[in-house]
């Protein structure tokens, strides 16, 4: 080697620093994941909140579908629907309401655009009681009711 500093035989290569450990993590990534925890922990209790709250709506359902399935009319399926109505809207509202009363409760509580014709018909008397009806009718009223349920979700406001 040549005892000359501008040499260039006697250049080094740079020395790098140590490579940046992934594990572990710094402060921030902590606090975010922690966050992020909490968040889905609240969601989750929320969501299970609301599950437990709208077992009434799927008790209620499955009657109606078990009333279509025996052909018991609109009879069973407007008790199913006051059942779950009086725990919607409180047994003071509910209770007392019958025939054309009733039905425009149904209307009235239905969603905006929803049909509830049908369904109000049959409460009227379309399917007189003991008249025999065909599986179609007691379906599409199924149908229907099942429809009105769907939408008093998360309206648990009862005298309870």
């Amino acid at each position: 080697m040549s005892a000359d500093p501008g040499d260039l035989a006697n250049l080094a290569d740079l020395a790098l620093p140590p490579v940046i450990s992934f594990w572990p993590p710094a402060a921030g990534v902590w606090i975010v994941g922690a966050a992020a925890a909490a968040a889905l922990a609240v969601a989750g209790w929320r969501a299970l909140q609301r599950y437990r709250a709208d077992a009434y709506l799927r008790r209620a359902a499955v009657e109606i579908d078990a009333a279509a399935r025996e052909g018991d009319g609109a009879d069973a399926v407007s008790a199913v629907l006051k059942r779950a109505a009086m725990v919607c809207y409180g047994r003071e509202r509910v209770a007392s309401l019958t025939g054309t009363a009733w039905t425009a409760f149904i209307r009235e509580t239905a969603p905006a655009g929803a049909s509830t014709d049908r369904l109000a018909a049959g409460f009227d008397g379309l399917f007189p009681e003991g008249a025999k009806t065909s599986a179609q009718d007691e379906a599409a009223l199924a149908a229907d009711a099942k429809s009105w349920l769907r939408s008093q979700r998360g309206r648990v406001s009862g005298g309870r």
